[in-house]
């Protein structure tokens, strides 16, 4: 079995555009958009939310990639648990109930933002 390694931490924030409002030049319009990227290397940004869709909504799909690693981490304690049932006989059932119960609170974390 290999050693566990802390997952690396990835940030969003939020950066939003501006540009003239179309029917008033004059003013600025906000464009919601957001940033992801490694807690160690905010320059080197990993990925941008899709502009064209709602600011609610960029913040989700930023608050799930930036869970990445963390999910990843969660997924490899999956696998080993499996890996381990195989030895000592474990209930099948309980060893489902296990995983549902991780998988569903990686996902939970990553939505509570």
């Amino acid at each position: 079995m290999t050693a566990s390694v802390a997952p690396a931490i990835w940030l969003y924030e939020y950066l939003p555009y501006t540009m003239p409002d179309p029917d008033d030049t004059t003013i600025d319009r906000e464009i919601p958009n957001f940033r992801i990227f490694p807690e160690d290397e905010p320059e080197n940004y990993i990925a941008e939310t899709n502009e064209h869709l709602p600011g609610d909504a960029q913040e989700r799909h930023a608050r799930l990639i930036a869970a990445a690693p963390q999910s990843l981490d969660a997924l490899l304690d999956i696998k080993r648990l499996a890996e381990k049932s195989g030895d000592h006989g474990a209930d099948p059932f309980a060893l489902l109930d296990l995983i549902a119960d991780k998988a569903r609170a990686a996902i939970n974390q990553s939505i509570k933002g």
